[in-house]
């Protein structure tokens, strides 16, 4: 396989999420252009309590226009390491703090620059809400491990943190 040639990349749009335009020579010499959505590195934390029940969130996604379940995800801020980014989210989003946080896989999508980090949270335990960001407006719930497993199996298109589960789920032995 031969590596594309970039020719050229500009800004179509610049916002709180940015779309580029990137130009590429492909192997066998033809020009193509590529929308890509740029975007920072996030955390996805795969979270469960003491008793082995996943803490989710759901709330409403602008892009599918629904609601959605999820485990707690954000941005990772200035100087700030994905372990306490993880942290820091955890305890924002749904007042659980972990008792241990550990590394499963960052993921790489094919048109967008983000960097999704899959970390593990374990051991978790409520010690109050806090208060989030002005525009999330979050539904926190545990589910049992065995309802968890069902949902995920049966509703997978309702739940967008399907490869954290996947990688967590694998790293846990469950």
């Amino acid at each position: 396989m031969q590596r594309w040639q970039k020719v050229t990349q500009r800004y179509a749009f610049r916002g709180w999420r940015s779309m580029l335009i990137k130009t590429f020579r492909l192997p066998d010499g033809s020009v193509r252009d590529y929308d890509i959505l740029e975007n920072g590195a996030y955390v996805v934390v795969a979270a469960f309590t003491t008793g082995r029940e996943a803490i989710l969130v759901r709330q409403f996604r602008p892009g599918p226009e629904r609601f959605v379940s999820s485990f707690c995800e954000g941005y990772i801020d200035s100087g700030e390491s994905p372990g306490q980014a993880a942290a820091r989210e955890l305890l924002e989003e749904t007042g659980y703090r972990a008792g241990s946080i550990s590394y499963l896989r960052t993921i790489h999508s094919a048109y967008t620059t983000e960097d999704r980090i899959c970390l593990l949270a374990t051991d978790c335990e409520f010690v109050g809400m806090t208060k989030g960001d002005d525009d999330e407006f979050l539904a926190v719930s545990t589910l049992p491990l065995a309802d968890f497993l069902e949902m995920v199996a049966q509703d997978a298109s309702n739940f967008s943190s399907l490869d954290a589960a996947f990688l967590a789920l694998r790293a846990l032995g469950w």
